[in-house]
């Protein structure tokens, strides 16, 4: 019932506010287009030879292709072998966005000035969020997600592009046909990313054994996806998850496959054959849009249950202990509902019976902020809930589990953030930079959140920072952290009564 509830308040909720936050901050927020200025400095990797950019300690190499462009013919495939040049290759220019144009599968490698091949530096690789549609691995979100400050702690850090949209997610008869993996294209750019970051890290000083997964929102939810598919085995030995939906369900195939027939044939393309593949690859992605409408919207672009990159559902995976066996961070915020921005109005649509029974646990003080209520039931229903129901699972497999709740909001954004820290608002504290974003009573926060993340790469945990131990998850007290007004803080069955109540709803 819980659950049904929830996502009729999310679906109503995205059809006032389509994309909310996800699509807003993107689109707001202009990426680097160059690396810093700097001294050149010159890398040879298999591909060929690469020409980057020295600055306050960092190297930094821009748009190093690790597929083929994805255009013509080959789109929708399966990405091919990363190409190669002769020369040096200017690698000081960002990339290309895969919002804007098809082609984009680039990655940017940031690491500590000077590594050597064989210096085993640890290494993160970025997955971005965005809803599967909107984003790229540098500056997503409004914050530079570029890893300057995890570089400075001596992290190498990897960003990956991957195919968007139609690009990205598209099922059809006639393309399920054809050989090797379908469907889910932008799933199959992020392992090939890390492919390419095992074969060639160590030329850049990192350790091809020593990866985590960082990703948030849309990014969150594919590293979880990998973590329990086949096809991403050893791919990387720890994963961080910020905001990972891990309740929710790839589109059934047939679903998926029915819905791209409707979007060919409305762009005069009929048929499932041969004949119907190459039409469709022949059309500007731009004729296959549809409707629009928001990240739950029936036949948006969103992971598919293809049956070898998604083999069933996250929970179901690791319920089963089917998921890699790697350390894992796993948290959200205290106001993941801004995403869909739930109102008082939508409380009181809900039936009476329901309206009592969560005022009776998210309102027991009788404050009547039915805006408040609406949000944390969105909240810990879409994330809070779920990130505790997979550290349970993964901590009762016998694997080392961190869980985190950021609810940190700066001063000078508190009166339009009544409800508390919204989706996304934890990167830029995460990746600490750019540092002239960051208020000086700002910084500690953030200086200690880039320490543990750079912490959990280095060793596979996030040990201390701010003379604070971040506690393992237990399933006695099933403690976490809190990074809120008061710094980082430990906590014990946070919000017990929420998640239980939430829970007991999505059995």
């Amino acid at each position: 019932m819980i659950r049904r509830t929830v996502a009729a308040l999310v679906a109503l909720g995205l059809a006032v506010a389509p994309l909310a936050a996800w699509a807003q901050a993107p689109q707001a927020y202009q990426p680097p287009s160059a690396a810093p200025a700097g001294e050149p400095v010159t890398l040879k990797i298999r591909q060929g030879s690469l020409k980057g950019a020295r600055a306050d300690g960092v190297d930094h190499f821009y748009a190093i292709p690790f597929a083929p462009p994805p255009v013509g013919d080959l789109r929708w495939r399966p990405p091919g072998a990363a190409p190669t040049w002769t020369g040096a290759r200017d690698a000081t220019k960002a990339p290309p966005s895969c919002q804007m144009v098809e082609d984009c599968l680039y990655l940017n490698v940031v690491r500590p000035a000077g590594a050597k091949p064989g210096a085993k530096l640890p290494v993160i690789v970025w997955i971005h969020g965005s809803a599967f549609r909107v984003g790229q691995a540098i500056g997503a979100f409004g914050a530079d997600t570029e890893g300057t400050e995890f570089a400075k702690k001596g992290v190498i850090v990897v960003g990956v592009n991957h195919r968007l949209g139609r690009a990205g997610w598209f099922a059809h008869p006639a393309l399920s046909r054809e050989p090797g993996l379908t469907a889910n294209y932008g799933n199959m750019d992020q392992i090939a990313g890390l492919k390419w970051v095992k074969a060639n890290i160590a030329a850049f000083g990192g350790d091809p054994g020593n990866v985590t997964a960082v990703g948030e929102s849309a990014g969150a939810m594919s590293i979880l996806n990998m973590m329990i598919s086949p096809e991403a085995r050893g791919l990387f030995q720890k994963a961080v998850v910020e905001s990972g939906f891990a309740r929710t369900e790839p589109t059934p195939r047939a679903e998926a496959e029915a819905n791209g027939l409707k979007l060919a044939q409305a762009a005069g393309v009929t048929g499932d054959g041969p004949e119907a593949a190459a039409a469709l690859r022949r059309l500007p992605l731009s004729a296959l849009a549809g409707s629009g409408g928001g990240v739950t919207a029936p036949g948006r672009p969103f992971p598919m249950m293809d049956g070898r990159l998604y083999v069933e559902t996250v929970i179901s995976g690791f319920r089963a202990g089917r998921q890699m066996k790697i350390p894992l961070i796993i948290g959200g915020t205290s106001n993941e509902a801004s995403l869909t921005r739930p109102t008082a109005a939508m409380f009181d649509a809900l039936p009476a019976d329901r309206r009592e029974a969560i005022l009776k646990v998210f309102d027991p003080q009788g404050s009547g902020d039915k805006g408040r209520v609406i949000n944390d039931l969105v909240t810990v229903s879409t994330i809070t809930e779920p990130d505790r129901a997979l550290a349970r699972l993964h901590a009762k497999a016998g694997n080392p589990t961190w869980l985190f709740y950021f609810s940190y909001v700066p001063a000078a954004e508190r009166a339009r953030k009544p409800y508390g820290a919204g989706h996304v608002d934890e990167v830029r504290f995460v990746f600490g930079q750019p540092r002239a974003r960051f208020a000086p009573e700002d910084l500690p926060l953030t200086e200690a959140m880039n320490a543990y993340w750079a912490n959990f790469a280095r060793t596979g945990s996030p040990g201390q920072a701010a003379g604070v131990t971040w506690p393992r998850f237990d399933l006695a007290d099933e403690r976490q952290i809190e990074f809120g007004a008061e710094g980082p803080q430990p906590r014990s069955h946070f919000q017990k009564a929420w998640r239980d109540y939430v829970e007991a709803g999505a059995r």
